[in-house]
């Protein structure tokens, strides 16, 4: 039970609380803030409330510009953050620093069994083809810098050489592979603005559609590919054979078709989908999870070893 004033703290956006709506829970994780609750106001709107650290306050305040930046250029799904009469999505009140967006309802995901829906698929791929549009020009997550899945992946498996020398023996020969086949090109691929994370589960769904796209703390310049590996990506860790299921081959089949996408992208996406592997493996690592850590581990290797598959499948 928590112990926050939440009428004075909502009072910072001029909301009237009328009730705390513990028995909501709100999607996406709870590891993005230092606590969250669903409220409702005096007018029945329903908003998500968190408390942030500190320490995130200035990449907080740029996702919120993000998000303002891709509402008005039309882009569905997206919903901002809410403003204070001085413009600011974060507040100062009751010790910390607050943030609030609304509430959006949505239908739970069945998992694992999504993977079998194509409609999800495209719904996901039209989502992040109309993100490119949107995006065009942002000035926000340092254009000039892009993420590089090639050096996050190089200082893991050095770091693992020195601290975990029997995990980096278990990986080295797809590492070499990707040293092969992705590395030397990967700063020649084309950059753009990525949501990051774009898991079916950071996805709130309704019915036949995607009602909201949530948990923006990895978005900024990537390789073009990048979204689209990481959720092909997710497919397969849910059930590898979803890799070659149907919401995995319409999502890549609506993204190839939609001419948005650079073709050098696609031609190494078997490899930059087991490269992404790698940052999931290193955030198990982070974590201490043995069990996930050794499953990670397979699911990297599974992939190295049916790399020529996925792309007869993906029809690279």
């Amino acid at each position: 039970m928590h112990t926050f004033p939440l009428i004075d703290i909502l009072r910072c956006w001029d909301l009237e609380l009328k009730a705390e709506r513990p028995e909501l829970a709100p999607a996406g994780s709870p590891e993005r803030s230092l606590f969250r609750t669903v409220v409702e106001d005096a007018d029945g709107k329903r908003f998500v409330l968190e408390r942030v650290a500190s320490r995130t306050v200035g990449r907080k305040r740029e996702i919120a510009a993000t998000l303002d930046w891709l509402a008005s250029r039309g882009l569905a799904g997206v919903h901002g953050y809410l403003r204070n009469g001085r413009g600011d999505a974060l507040v100062k009140a009751a010790g910390g620093f607050w943030q609030a967006s609304p509430f959006i309802e949505g239908v739970e995901l069945d998992r694992p069994a999504y993977v079998l829906e194509a409609w999800r698929g495209e719904a996901l791929a039209r989502f992040l083809i109309e993100m490119k549009g949107a995006s065009a020009g942002i000035p926000i997550g340092r254009p000039r810098q892009p993420f590089s899945i090639a050096e996050f992946t190089r200082d893991l498996m050095a770091k693992m050489a020195r601290h975990a020398p029997g995990r980096a023996a278990a990986v080295r020969d797809v590492h070499d592979w990707l040293e092969e086949r992705l590395f030397p090109l990967h700063d020649r691929l084309p950059v753009a603005f990525s949501h990051g994370d774009p898991h079916p589960v950071n996805v709130i769904w309704g019915k036949g559609g995607i009602r909201g796209v949530i948990d923006w703390e990895f978005s900024g310049t990537k390789p073009e590919i990048y979204d689209a590996a990481l959720v092909v990506g997710c497919l397969g860790m849910e059930d590898p054979s979803a890799l070659a299921g149907p919401m995995a081959l319409t999502f890549i089949k609506t993204l190839r078709a939609s001419g948005r996408f650079d073709v050098s992208g696609f031609a190494v996406l078997p490899e930059f989908v087991t490269a992404l592997r790698f940052a999931w493996l290193s955030d198990w690592m982070r974590k201490k999870d043995g069990e996930m850590v050794e499953m990670e581990t397979d699911y990297i290797r599974f992939l190295f070893a049916g790399r020529e598959r996925l792309r007869v499948a993906w029809g690279l």
